[in-house]
């Protein structure tokens, strides 16, 4: 079962979604219901997470939103 961390506004959200096999971050995202361009970046296997890369069963995702400042 993959775990699903969602930072948003001002929460920290926790999912768990069942995997049969390993799926693009897109399906996943598509899944959980969330745009594409609500997000800023995902961290997968302490790495950054491209939209193609897949995820596994008993990955670790953690999704934030886009980052302002200045």
């Amino acid at each position: 079962m993959a775990k699903v961390i969602i930072f948003q506004d001002n929460e920290l959200v926790e999912k768990y979604i069942e995997l049969d096999s390993p799926i693009k971050l897109r399906e996943l995202l598509a899944k959980l219901g969330i745009p594409k361009e609500s997000i800023g970046f995902v961290i997968c296997k302490s790495n950054f997470a491209a939209l193609d890369d897949l995820i596994d069963v008993d990955d670790e995702v953690r999704i934030f939103p886009p980052l302002g400042g200045g």
